[in-house]
């Protein structure tokens, strides 16, 4: 029977799409983006706002006596769907010194003109959405902008909700001590990512803020330090998880091979419903041929790379070798269904397959 494994992309050449929308309960007010447009990672792609409470506006006071629909929408000098702000005119009757008017007592949208009275909802507050990847806008419609770009692709465990994109370079030999020990005004780590192949301290974000980083990524860090990771300003991404976890080759070799060059990362908060996680994108020409699209949610197949995901060999790149039909013993002495990998010392030994990720 097919196995379908969690999937991650670690991938040094692939094309990526990346769908951008308006968070739940956020109201479109402009696409910014049209198909063809080259976009920035920091660039807006769409606009929209958080609407809030209900103000109703009665023009009567200036059309006394008047109850023809059509008389008294000709006063209307706004339209439902538009933006006024406080103080704008909404209805107007009559012409110099007879002039009345009645004007909008907040910001807000006009949600209804009807007979005498226009329904204003306030705007509580605005939201952009950024292309996150620089690239190209393939569509814009139906309040979605898809982004096509180039690039090596490497998804993440988590990440902090930040959005980076900077070059990005390794720590010192001794790490943050040595980060540390670096006056921040000549510092070459200043405003640039670091990528650490250690867990995170707590020590280790406070010399990161204090360095004035643009963003870290590291294999892990204790679960404790979630909050503060939350409410730091820029970008922390972890490659493996929460806990003591040692980081992947893969995908270390992958950052070594790139190390200058300027990134995207995109430390999405995990969402299982919507499918998006914290990953790098490294922008890279794609050269004649066109790379292929990351391949997910496919079945576990023999000569596939896949990354073990709990200790002994936690973070190891292996190869499967075989897919028994029949449960196996593994090393913990549990008979589980499992593929017999092969691992970097050429011994072969079978690995639940529970505990096998995909790299895509």
């Amino acid at each position: 029977m097919p196995y379908y494994p969690e999937t991650s992309i670690v991938m040094g050449l692939a094309r990526v799409q990346r769908e951008r929308r308006l968070p739940p309960g956020v109201v479109l007010r402009e696409m910014q983006a049209t198909p063809r447009m080259n976009v920035e990672a920091f660039q807006a792609v769409l606009q929209g706002e958080v609407l809030g409470a209900l103000h109703t506006v009665d023009i009567s006071g200036i059309a006394k006596n008047v109850t023809d629909p059509v008389q008294l929408a000709s006063y209307m000098q706004v339209r439902e769907g538009q933006h006024v702000e406080t103080g704008q005119v909404l209805a107007q009757r009559g012409r110099g010194r007879r002039m009345k008017t009645v004007v909008s007592p907040v910001d807000g949208q006009v949600t209804r003109v009807e007979g005498a009275e226009i329904v204003l909802q306030t705007i509580e507050r605005s939201v952009e959405v950024f292309a996150g990847i620089p690239g190209q806008v393939e569509q814009a419609e139906n309040n979605t902008v898809l982004i096509s770009t180039t690039g090596a692709l490497i998804q993440c465990a988590w990440g902090n909700g930040r959005l980076g994109f900077e070059t990005f370079r390794f720590l010192p030999e001794d790490g943050f001590t040595g980060l540390n020990q670096i006056d921040m005004r000549i510092s070459e780590y200043r405003r640039v990512v670091v990528i650490s192949p250690d867990p995170l301290t707590k020590r280790d974000l406070a010399i990161a803020e204090q360095q004035e980083v643009a963003g870290v990524v590291a294999p892990s860090m204790p679960s404790n330090l979630r909050e503060l990771a939350l409410r730091l300003t820029f970008p922390v991404i972890l490659t493996e998880g929460f806990g003591q976890r040692r980081p992947t080759d893969a995908i270390y070799q992958l950052l070594g091979s790139s190390v200058g060059r300027q990134a995207a990362f995109n430390a999405a908060l995990p969402d299982r419903w919507t499918g998006e996680r914290p990953e790098i994108l490294i922008p890279l020409p794609s050269g004649s041929a066109m790379p292929p699209a990351p391949t997910v949610d496919r079945a576990l197949e023999i000569g596939d790379r896949v990354r073990i995901v709990r200790a002994p060999w936690d973070g190891l790149v292996v190869e499967v070798v075989e897919l028994p039909p029949e449960p196996q013993v593994t090393e913990s002495g549990l008979r589980l269904p499992s593929a017999r990998v092969r691992l970097p010392s050429g011994r072969i030994t079978a690995i639940a397959l529970v505990n096998l990720e995909l790299l895509g």
